[in-house]
């Protein structure tokens, strides 16, 4: 029903025609009442009459009513005149995004407002549980003054199911028919590949539209193309869209990472969130503005404040990975001088820089890519003990094994002006190692060795190639040249093994890593590093209910052996009072112990910022939780493809209430680990305090270890209203995890509002010295019991009386960079 200028329509008067499309014909329109323009959008005729059409019509009004954002447009009214339904929103005056990018792309600024605006109406739509699935430049409007306004939820569709229509205006390109699959709608060159085969979509499917969006803004032509929609959409499924950088050279290397991560095919190797792709831009931007490759500010040089507030806690296993992590790259020395914070490198930055990639297994069965690992591992540490030359962590430099990525392209990645990469060939007792160091500027070989020793001589050919890096690259010595750490060959080689051992996703990892560690320390029964490792692997072990030959009390015994025998041997390694610290906190609930023991290895040094990895979680259980997240933040921020990190990030922001921020980081840990252990537990609990049990049923079908998959099914099955199959997985849990899950059974009872069974399991939990019982005043599964007035009295028994945690004074200070 076409509305002329200068007509009236309800109480309205037409000014002029905005735009038509298959959902309605939008009209700017005064309103006499409040002397203001409006946007005016009318049903059009031909879906009035139709009860689908009306529905379709009626869901935009409600999903963009349910709303509030700057940069989503509000809705005012839904009205009716002459039989004909209209609503009103605010006008917005300026252009479509469509028409505002130039061939050849916009300015970079310009790209960051719009994205970011993007990403930020896309995260409180999906927070709502409603998915756009029409996002394209068309339903974008950018304001004179700049602003950027997301329109047209004519396709959006809430968490009740399928929606089935409608378009944006200003645009013939939408597609909307149905096929064996389902129903196929949206507009074809935005469609995410699932809206193309018809299926099933969530919000991912609009980071996949936003990822086609910012490609288009930064090269002006969008990533995929066809002479007709099939071929379009053939193109969606199967092209790979052309490099960014090759389109346009001044784009940083990060934000055409990011956009290629929104544009994967399949959804769950996307970024899986809008929040994240907001919060990456807003690193990203920071970082282009300073002229910074890298999306991380330098650390906090001052003491962290310590935060007032209290959040909630999963459980200290989930925490407890920072054990293995923090010793595992810290283990063949006596200690170690802090490696630089990464900063960018410039004319101005004349401090040295380096990666050393992991050694390729030249040996002949393939078999010995552990001992390469190592090799490359331990050049990396004594190379990081040098205060004058930063290299990259760890887990950066191994993100590229086994990828045949250009050497100057690693280069830039990582923000290092010189590569180390090597081979190693074993057979028997005998070695070929060869190292080469690399200008990455110009890809030119700086110096390269070969050494064929024997498997005694192995420290001695560290000691040699560090030095030739050290001396190539002119790097100025504060004291003597750092020195491998000394033990029997043999012992080091069961080491290695055992180090790789751990780091794998098998159920009975831990079993078979303290076997080779004990083996190890048969042959050299002085060997602290290994002492310290098997304290370590023994607490991880009890912390997360996976022994099988002994329960946590008696893992958690064996640690502290482990580790007093470390410190008889060497008081000053550093890594010994770390695990001291991890066993108190799981084993006996003691916090002060654990930060005594914290504060000693702080004292040993000071200046090593690899502390902060343990020492966040000391304060994340005192329940400074503002700290925490910083003392993580300055960790990834270090080595942001650590996934032990991001995992433990991800549990700290759950604490802290940033869900999103949570549900993120674990999914970056995933991403870099896929069969990582307990993130989708951690995962499935953060959607239940979402409101989401569907997805958190999902996650935790995914949850790779039967324990804790048995641990979640009882709290979703719960949430979806499924008591029966929760009491069912309730009493197997009971049958089978009595004394390395008591807390995890109190949780359970608690979230389920049990209450008096989950004080008795809360009570069973401290007889068995269960690890989880560190965070009891912070878990979110035990909320149900603090108002109980059983709730205090049980937290003074274990120590978790917010006076209690008040009285215990532990400070860190965040290393310089």
């Amino acid at each position: 029903m076409p509305l002329a200028p200068g007509t009236r329509f309800g109480a309205y008067e037409i000014r002029d025609t905005i735009g038509k499309g298959g959902m309605g014909e939008v009209y700017r329109a005064h309103d006499p009442r409040l002397g203001r323009d409006i946007a005016l959008k009318v049903l059009p005729d031909s879906m009035a009459k139709d009860p689908s059409g009306l529905a379709r019509f009626e869901r935009e009004a409600r999903a963009v009513a349910a709303l509030n954002n700057p940069h989503i447009v509000t809705i005012f009214s839904t009205e009716e005149s002459g039989g004909v339904r209209f609503m009103t929103m605010e006008l917005i005056e300026g252009q479509t995004l469509s028409r505002l990018i130039p061939p050849g792309g916009v300015p970079l600024s310009r790209f960051f407002d719009v994205s970011m605006a993007l990403a930020d109406a896309l995260s409180a739509a999906h927070s709502k549980l409603i998915t756009h699935r029409d996002l394209k430049p068309a339903n974008v409007m950018v304001a004179d003054n700049g602003w950027v306004t997301v329109l047209d939820f004519g396709l959006a569709r809430g968490a009740e199911g399928r929606g089935s229509g409608g378009i944006g205006i200003e645009d013939q390109e939408t597609v909307e028919h149905l096929t064996q699959e389902g129903t196929v709608m949206g507009t074809a060159p935005y469609m995410s590949p699932e809206q193309v085969e018809g299926k099933r979509i969530d919000p991912r499917s609009d980071i996949f539209s936003l990822g086609i969006m910012m490609h288009e803004m930064l090269t002006g032509s969008r990533p995929f193309s066809g002479a007709s929609s099939p071929l379009l959409m053939a193109s969606i499924l199967k092209d790979q869209p052309k490099a960014i950088l090759e389109l346009r050279s001044d784009v940083p290397e990060g934000v055409s990472r990011l956009v290629r991560r929104c544009l994967e095919k399949d959804p769950r190797d996307r970024i899986q969130s809008a929040h994240e792709v907001l919060l990456e831009l807003k690193a990203l931007r920071s970082a282009w503005e300073s002229g910074s490759r890298s999306a991380h500010t330098a650390a906090q040089t001052q003491i962290l404040p310590t935060a007032a507030s209290r959040a909630s806690k999963v459980g200290w296993a989930l925490a407890a990975f920072a054990l293995v992590a923090a010793l595992s790259a810290y283990v063949f020395w006596r200690g170690r001088t802090p490696s630089q914070a990464p900063a960018p490198q410039s004319a101005a930055d004349a401090m040295p820089s380096i990666a050393v990639l992991p050694f390729v297994d030249m040996s002949e069965a393939k078999d010995q890519q552990y001992f390469s690992d190592g090799m490359s591992e331990e050049l990396l540490n004594l190379l990081a003990k040098i205060p004058a030359l930063r290299v990259t962590s760890r887990s950066s430099a191994f993100s590229f094994k086994g990828k045949n990525t250009a050497i100057p392209e690693i280069a830039k990645s990582l923000n290092v002006a010189n590569i180390l990469e090597g081979s190693v060939r074993k057979a028997g007792n005998k070695l070929r190692i060869t190292a080469q160091l690399i200008d990455a500027r110009t890809d030119a070989h700086i110096w390269s060795e070969t050494y064929d020793r024997t498997l005694d001589d192995i420290f001695a050919v560290q000691d040699e190639i560090s030095a030739a890096v050290v001396a190539k690259l002119k790097v100025a010595l504060l004291g003597a040249m750092p020195k491998a750490r000394q033990t029997d060959p043999r012992a080091y080689e069961l080491f290695l093994q055992a180090d790789d051992v751990a780091r794998q996703s098998k159920s009975d990892r831990y079993e078979r890593s303290i076997a080779l560690l004990q083996e190890a320390l048969e042959i050299d029964p002085k060997y602290v590093a290994g002492w310290t490792r098997l304290a370590g692997t023994y607490a991880n072990e009890a912390s997360q209910g996976l022994g099988k030959t002994r329960t946590p009390v008696e893992g958690f015994k064996l640690a502290r052996e482990a580790a007093e025998k470390a410190r008889a041997l060497d008081p000053t390694f550093v890594w010994t009072y770390a695990a001291l610290s991890q066993i108190a906190m799981g084993a006996d609930s003691d916090l002060k112990a654990a930060a005594g023991h914290m504060e000693h290895a702080l004292a040993l040094e000071p200046r090593n910022p690899d502390l902060m990895f343990p020492a966040a979680t000391l304060v994340q259980n005192l329940g400074r939780l503002d700290e925490a997240v910083a003392l993580r933040e300055f960790v990834i921020a270090r080595d942001p493809m650590n996934p032990f990190a991001q995992f433990n990030t991800g549990v700290t922001y759950l604490h802290a209430g940033r869900t999103d921020d949570a549900i993120a980081a674990l999914r970056r840990s995933l991403n870099i680990a896929p069969k990582r252990i307990v993130a989708h537990y951690v995962i499935a609990i953060a959607l239940l305090t979402k409101h989401d049990p569907q997805g958190a049923l999902a996650e935790i079908q995914q949850e790779p270890s039967d324990t804790w998959r048995e641990i979640g099914l009882p709290f979703v099955y719960y949430a979806l209203g499924k008591k029966k199959e929760s009491d069912e997985g309730l009493a197997t849990l009971i049958a089978t995890h009595e004394q390395d899950s008591a807390f995890n059974i109190a949780s359970v009872l608690a979230f389920r509002g049990e209450t008096d069974r989950a004080f008795e399991w809360l009570d069973k939990a401290a007889k068995y010295h269960d690890s989880g019982i560190s965070t009891a005043s912070f878990d979110p599964l035990l909320k149900n019991l603090h108002s109980d007035p059983r709730w205090l009295p049980f937290l003074r028994k274990v120590g978790q009386a917010p006076e209690q945690l008040a009285a215990i004074r532990f400070e860190v200070k965040v290393p310089k960079p």
